[in-house]
């Protein structure tokens, strides 16, 4: 199996994981305490919602793809990659600027940094792809036109 293609569906498996994990403490981000305040953020409520749903449409692209890869399939991959990645650092970004009164620490969970993971993940992988589909491409040109 080529690594691009393992890194994308390990990448896409962890997203979806990371999507149903808790992203943040609730009672730490706001400095809310006491036992009708504990609560914790799952992150399948909205933006765990999306890095979920990429995570499944990048693993599904990756385990239905065949042969060589095509600029038709690592081109919107790669997008979607990015796309999960600006997602966890803009939850990272939007943490630090509420500057919780516990730490940065306590007021992320695990769920965050599983997605934060995914979404590298992905990224490389579906960077790698688009590499190779145009290395690919110039190579069948070359082939085409006999110069190679």
């Amino acid at each position: 199996m080529q690594t691009k293609k393992l890194l994308i569906l390990t990448g896409g498996l962890i997203l979806i994981l990371g999507s149903r994990l808790p992203w943040m403490s609730v009672p730490v981000l706001y400095g809310l305490q006491g036992p009708a305040y504990e609560s914790i953020e799952i992150g399948w409520e909205d933006n765990g919602l999306v890095t979920g749903g990429i995570g499944l449409i990048l693993f599904l692209g990756a385990v239905l793809w065949r042969g060589r890869a095509k600029a038709g399939f690592s081109i919107p991959a790669a997008i979607l990659a990015v796309y999960a990645a600006l997602i966890v650092i803009g939850c990272f970004l939007s943490i630090l600027e509420m500057d919780p009164p516990a730490g940065f620490f306590a007021a992320t969970d695990i769920g965050i940094y599983v997605s934060l993971i995914g979404s590298f993940l992905t990224l490389v992988g579906t960077a790698g792809a688009v590499i190779m589909s145009f290395r690919n491409n110039r190579r069948r040109t070359l082939e085409a036109t006999g110069v190679a």
